[in-house]
């Protein structure tokens, strides 16, 4: 018998190959690709505050990228991040979120549905923002984009829901 005790082989570095954000970017997408997309339902009118279509697909491309960017970072065990369970846990309830908002708002129709996704998507991330904030202000500068865009789309989700009337529900426009 030999005097040297055993250890562990170190563990192998963390790596994320450039396939697998690219490969759950698509599957996120998966439904927003085959959706129409266009007018929720035949007399929809927009908000006012509403920015052009062509913004959505731009914008929501650059937050995807800022937001996996940030997940990297979040799943990586070198970062010492205390409530690593619980971000990874509501980041999966904001991709769940995205990923259904073109089935709720294109396909169902449904405008209250759409700003309550778009509401708790603007809450989740703010959470998620102050709870990494406290271990990692790398990660939650890389959010910040996303809790813009969501607190400013949650106005205009709420202005919509408001002077439509929802198929979904059936109830009519509360203003106009």
């Amino acid at each position: 018998m030999s005097d040297a005790t055993y250890s562990a082989p170190p563990p192998a570095p963390f790596r994320v190959r450039w396939w697998q954000p690219l490969l759950f970017w698509v599957i996120v997408n998966a439904w927003g690709f085959v959706e129409r997309g266009g007018q929720p339902f035949a007399g929809h009118h927009p908000s006012p505050l509403q920015p052009p279509g062509w913004v959505f697909p731009v914008m929501w491309f650059t937050l995807n990228v800022f937001q996996i960017w940030g997940d990297i970072r979040l799943i990586d065990p070198a970062r010492r991040i205390r409530s690593r369970g619980l971000l990874i846990g509501l980041q999966a309830v904001t991709w769940a979120i995205y990923a259904t908002f073109s089935l709720v708002y294109f396909t169902l129709g449904s405008s209250i549905l759409a700003a309550a996704w778009t509401v708790c998507f603007f809450v989740i991330t703010s959470i998620c923002i102050a709870l990494v904030g406290r271990d990692d202000r790398s990660i939650a500068l890389i959010w910040t984009p996303l809790i813009l865009w969501t607190g400013f789309a949650s106005v205009v989700g709420i202005h919509n829901a408001l002077i439509n009337p929802d198929p979904l529900f059936g109830t009519p426009a509360l203003w106009g």
